[in-house]
């Protein structure tokens, strides 16, 4: 049932694709990284996907790239007159990650985050402080060599392995600020990780930002709907208008898993 669900979602999405593209900054660095991510608190079970990160000369661009790969995809069938069922059975590995992060923009230490549910929500936020502690422990990612370091950040604990040898000040996801670029992370459940296992220099192309159709909304109202995501299908799909879904009477309430809670 879950993945079916997660099927018909990204359908969504992808039916709708890119309401607007945008050039905000010329590409300099390509990270990637291989993602592990867990849904819910009472599952051990984890996910994969795998996050680009684009660093320019101000923005940082982080996104899906399981999901690119599948927008690409229908963007291909559908102009060649194809179907959803084309897609479907062509379609890559699902992403997880469930969100775009759009770093130092529109401004300076602001950040956009677009959340990609069943509907689309964006909001702008500060760009968070963290206070890492440097810890003993170094070790070599990639033939590079880095630092270990720990920081609390919105209800969880991580540890990271940044290097000198990029001195860029940023990481995966929402995480940064360390004298050098995160090549590693996890958190202390080990519920979430981020490995880096890629690195393109010099890149120098048009950093190309999707702007998708999205509600105004705020971090907080997002985590309550992802939380009831997990907690009362019926209720979530009633709230976004799903419809066609039927869970039967023993659909689970399950506690959301999240990176991070406010």
């Amino acid at each position: 049932m879950k993945r079916y669900i997660v099927l018909i979602l990204l359908f969504n999405f992808v039916s709708s694709m890119y309401a607007q593209q945008m050039v905000v900054d010329t590409i300099r660095y390509r990270f990637s990284y291989a993602i592990k991510g867990t849904l819910s608190e009472t599952s051990k079970r984890q996910y994969d996907d795998e996050l680009s990160v684009e660093v320019g000369d101000s923005v940082t661009y982080c996104y899906s790239r399981y999901q690119k790969d599948n927008d690409d995809l229908w963007k291909k069938i559908k102009s060649s007159g194809g179907s959803a069922n084309d897609f479907l059975a062509q379609q890559g590995p699902i992403s997880l990650y469930d969100e775009v992060d759009i770093k130092h923009y529109p401004n300076y230490n602001k950040m956009t985050v677009i959340t990609l549910l069943y509907k689309h929500f964006i909001y702008s936020e500060d760009l968070a402080e963290m206070n890492w502690t440097l810890l003993p422990g170094d070790t070599v990612i990639l033939d590079i060599p880095c630092k270990k370091a720990q920081c609390t950040f919105r209800g969880r604990t991580w540890y990271a392995y940044y290097t000198f040898s990029i001195p860029i000040h940023d990481g995966p996801w929402k995480l940064g600020g360390l004298p050098g670029m995160i090549l590693y992370a996890k958190d202390q459940k080990e519920q979430f990780s981020f490995s880096c296992i890629g690195i393109k220099t010099n890149v120098n192309m048009p950093m190309v930002v999707d702007f998708k159709n999205a509600l105004k909304s705020t971090p907080l109202k997002v985590q309550k709907l992802k939380q009831l995501q997990e907690a009362n299908h019926q209720a979530y799909s009633k709230i976004m208008g799903i419809t066609g879904i039927h869970y039967g009477t023993k659909s689970k309430s399950r506690v959301a898993c999240l990176k991070e809670y406010y």
